[in-house]
Parts: structure tokens; sequence; C-alpha cells
């Protein structure tokens, strides 16, 4: 609609300008001794219907000219003249009510926000994989935008997400994920529905980071778990996920641990409080850094417990970590926890 509408915007300025030349040529030829410049102010005095008060067509008729061919060719200007202003006031009032010039402020204004984000997931696709993604992204207090090419998909996204940041375009497209805020992006999220445009998503972001150097990770979803994984790892996805494999682990869970499964059912669902198993990474600048679990007294200062530490030069974890345990700059820290709390020992971690 709004390309249609710039169409038309252009089609009737160009008429319009056709008129003033026609005009202008028209009485420079018709009547004597006129100047272009003369033409044209009696074609716009014409036009205006300011009226003729220095210049009137018989005054300035050339000598054996005919006056009658001279008011045809005036009222034909006339005509054609307000008629072409009417049209384009009309397709200029159409473009005003459609709302284009308030979408574009919203789409700058939104795109402005983007900009200033850092540290955010982008997601490619709305679907109801991408919506599950984004509720999640939301309860754990991390910013999000979404890349969706159907219009009608990112309004229905919207009741849920009123304050949505979205780009709407092709998310197979570099420029486009550009748009979302790649350079700062602390991940990539590609839930499209075809597997072949997330594969294309994988390797492209992949490229990417090589090239740029940027460290952010790669996630997609899978149907087809023994045919696309090995594609999606060789092509350097960090993360592939199968929502059939992961069904099938959970009626299993369910069957032998139900206890468990509630426990997490009822953690994941709670509105009241965000409760997760989160994960921190002490900075060399962190006070954290180079102290035991006691001398740390995550539990006493933040009201979190310490479940597990990845040491980031072995690699391996540690679960419960006792009272003597050091924290090493760059080792991981598991904690179980509301989000509030959660940021309070990131912050903490990163030496804030």
């Amino acid at each position: 609609m709004d390309q249609h509408i710039r169409k038309r915007i252009f089609k009737s300025l160009l008429l319009i300008l056709s008129v003033f030349a026609i005009g202008t040529i028209g009485f420079y030829i018709l009547l004597d001794n006129l100047s272009l410049i003369d033409s044209l102010y009696f074609t716009v005095i014409t036009l205006t219907t300011v009226g003729y008060g220095d210049f009137t067509p018989h005054i300035n008729m050339a000598s054996g000219a005919n006056p009658y061919i001279i008011k045809l060719f005036a009222i034909l200007i006339i005509l054609v003249g307000m008629g072409s202003v009417l049209y384009v006031l009309s397709v200029l009032t159409e473009y005003l009510v459609s709302g284009d010039l308030v979408r574009r402020r919203n789409e700058k204004r939104m795109q402005k926000l983007i900009s200033s984000l850092r540290g955010h997931y982008i997601i490619c696709g709305g679907g109801r994989a991408g919506l599950y993604i984004m509720q999640e992204l939301k309860k754990t207090l991390r910013s999000f935008v979404l890349i969706e090419r159907s219009e009608e998909r990112i309004q229905e996204v919207q009741q849920e997400f009123n304050d949505l940041l979205y780009i709407q375009g092709d998310a197979t497209q570099d420029d486009i994920i550009e748009q979302a805020g790649l350079e700062h992006a602390s991940g990539i999220i590609a839930v499209l529905p075809d597997e072949k445009d997330n594969l294309f998503i994988v390797m492209s972001m992949a490229q990417k980071k090589r090239e740029s150097g940027k460290q952010f990770r790669i996630a997609t979803k899978v149907e087809h778990f023994r045919k696309m994984e090995p594609k999606m790892r060789s092509a350097s996805a960090d993360c592939v996920i199968s929502p059939e494999r992961i069904s099938s682990r959970r009626m299993v869970s369910e069957m032998f641990r139900p206890s468990v499964t509630t426990f997490l059912d009822r953690m994941l669902n709670d509105e009241r409080a965000a409760i997760r198993v989160e994960e921190v990474t002490v900075s060399p600048d962190s006070a954290l850094a180079g102290t035991t679990i006691r001398e740390a007294r995550i539990p006493e200062r933040i009201g979190l417990l310490i479940v597990a530490i990845r040491k980031d030069v072995e690699g391996k974890f540690i679960p419960n970590p006792g009272p003597e345990e050091k924290i090493d700059s760059n080792d991981v820290l598991i904690s179980l926890g509301e989000m509030e709390k959660i940021l309070s020992l990131r912050r903490l971690a990163e030496g804030k």
C-alpha cells in the first residue's frame, strides 16, 4: 500500500509539472512579446485562479492571432491543472490518513531503540517456537528483537508484547539481521518454518563471526534431527534443538521423575517470580575473583546458592562446591534463584 501511494504521488507530481511545461510553452507560442519567465508566470496565475491583472490574453495577443484559440487553451490549462492539483491533494490526504507517516515515525523510533540495545537476542521467526522463546526471554529480563516477514503475525505477537521491538522482513537477508542490531547482539536464534532457511542463517551468521571476530551464539531448531543436526553443526551452529527429542525426553522424565518435572514446571510457569537456573561469568575485575565460596558470601549478600562451578581452564564442572572451593576469573557460576537476584549476582561477577 505504501509503495502504491508513493507511485501515485510521483505520477501526480509528474502530471502537474507536465501541465506547467505545456502551459509555459503554449503561452510562449500563442502570445506576443512574452519571455519564458513571463509565460511561466502566466501559467501560474492561470492555474492558481489569481486572475489576469498585469497580463491578459487580448493585450499580449500577437497580431492576427485568433483570440478564441487562446481562450480555449487557457480554459484547457485551468481545467487540467486544477484537476491535477485536486488529484495530488487527494493522494496526499490518503497518504496522511493511511497512517504511513505515523508508521514511518514509529519505525524510526523503533530503529533508534534497537540501536541502543546491548547484549540482546535476535529471533528469526515469530511462529509458535519464536513466541515461546520471546516469553522466556521476557520472563528472564532479557532484551530481544523479532524478525518476521508477515505483518499479520507481527500484529498477533504485539497483542502479547506491547513494547515489542521488531523488524519486518526476510531473516535470510543479511541487511535485515544487521538492522536488528547484530553488532551488539549476544545471540541469534533461527526458528523459521523451513529448515533450509535456518541452515542458511546459521551459515551466514557463522561467516559474520569469522569476518568480524564478534562473539555471539547461534542456535537453531530442526525437525529432522539425524539428517539436519550434522549439517547445522558443520555450519557452526552452537546449539541445535529438536522439539521431538525434547518432548520424548520429557515424557520419560514424567514417567520416572514426576516430582522433578512438576517442580520444574511450576518454577518455569510461576507468574509471581521467575526462578531459573542461570549462569554468570566471573570477570577479572570482579571482587569475586580469587575468593572462596565462603569468602564470597553469596548466599548472605544476594540470597542465592551456587549449585555448580565450571572451571574455565579445565572446562570441568564442580557440582555442589564446598566452602573452600576457589572462584577464579573466567569461571562460570551456576546458580538457582529469582531473576532479580541473578541479575545482582551478574553485576557483582562483572565487577559493576
